[in-house]
């Protein structure tokens, strides 16, 4: 039988991603997980992928500030959706390499995230969070169909 202790989401503070933690927080809620929430933040400008092509490589500027917002309200949505133990962190880095990064410093048994930009010419050719997390990650990847919402 396939069980979770602890499942962890993603979320950038838009609607997608808290799609994606409502999945998680039910999910969470079902195996009397622990549902941890995890905003990346960045401090500097400039494209975080490494690409040449900086302009549709680059990731938004997330300070800590607006971390902590982004964790208040996913933890609103999460509560909506009856997860009660909920771990909220935030951690430097680009969005891929910081989910990762936590399921493996942590112990996580399953990462959900949203399928923001896997759809998209853009996200094909110069990758994007989901597929990023999918390659790199040690356990399930739960990846929540978002369509239709907006970012």
């Amino acid at each position: 039988m396939i069980t979770y202790n602890s499942i962890a989401v993603g979320t950038d503070g838009s609607d997608s991603s808290l799609l994606a933690v409502r999945a998680a927080a039910s999910l969470a809620r079902v195996y009397d997980a622990t549902l941890v929430i995890i905003v990346a933040w960045h401090s500097a400008s400039g494209s975080l992928l490494n690409s040449p092509h900086s302009d549709v490589s680059a990731i938004p500027i997330v300070g800590e500030d607006v971390a902590d917002e982004y964790l208040r309200d996913a933890r609103v949505v999460a509560e909506e959706e009856g997860a009660t133990k909920i771990d909220l962190r935030k951690r430097a880095g680009a969005p891929a390499a910081v989910l990762v990064q936590e399921v493996e410093d942590n112990g996580i048994d399953l990462l959900v995230v949203g399928n923001k930009g896997v759809n998209t010419l853009t996200g094909r050719v110069f990758g994007n969070i989901p597929t990023e997390v999918v390659r790199h990650s040690s356990v399930n990847v739960m990846i929540v169909n978002t369509e239709g919402v907006d970012s």
